[in-house]
Parts: C-alpha cells; structure tokens; sequence
C-alpha cells in the first residue's frame, strides 16, 4: 500500500474520520446555503420541492455518503481515498440541495441559521 502509514498509525482513524465528516458537512451546508440563497433573492421558485420518495432519495445519499466513508476508513490507498472523497463530495452536494430545495422560501431564514451553524 502506497500509504502504510495510514493503517499503522495510532491517530489515523482520527484524521480520516475527521476528513470524511467536513467533506460531508461541507457539501450539504454549501449547497444548501446555494438553494437557500436563490429562494431568498427570488431566482429560485420558493416553494417547497415535493418529489415523490423525497425522504427514501435522502437517505441514499446519506447511506452512500457513510459507505463512501467506511471504504475511506477501512483503505489507505490514495487513488481510492481521493475518489470515496470526490463521491462523498458530490452526494452530500446532492443531498445539501435537494433538503433545501424541499423547504418553503418563507422558511429560509431558519435554514439559514440551521446551515451556519
């Protein structure tokens, strides 16, 4: 393995638990705050996205989000470390802006508040 250090070392887990988590937390409150702020100036229609298995689509992303994750934990190659991370990128981009855009524009400021946090 190109990064044997990665299995071996005592704090290892931390770090990459550490990365895979502000990847996540990154994409969704970026893209979140993208949809919240294009409801709020009006170039994006306010009402709520009402999709239909909505909730079933969230949780994919999120599963293979973690999924992503877990391949990242468990492997110490750099070319499958970058990819999980360039997937977890985009799912959580997906899922950021997919839960924003399932939300009233007259809800906004408190998605706001809810993203910056």
């Amino acid at each position: 393995h190109e990064y044997e250090h990665l299995l071996t070392a005592s704090d290892a887990g931390v770090h990459k638990a550490a990365i895979v988590a502000g990847t996540f937390i990154g994409g969704v409150t970026f893209t979140g705050s993208l949809i919240a702020f294009g409801k709020l100036a009006g170039s994006l229609d306010s009402k709520p996205l009402a999709l239909p298995g909505r909730h079933a689509a969230n949780i994919g992303l999120a599963l293979a989000s973690l999924g992503a994750g877990g391949v990242i934990m468990s492997d110490c190659s750099l070319g499958t470390g970058v990819g999980m991370l360039a997937g977890i990128t985009g799912l959580s981009g997906v899922l950021g802006a997919h839960m924003t855009a399932s939300i009233g524009g007259a809800d906004m400021p408190v998605v706001i508040t809810v993203l910056n946090s």
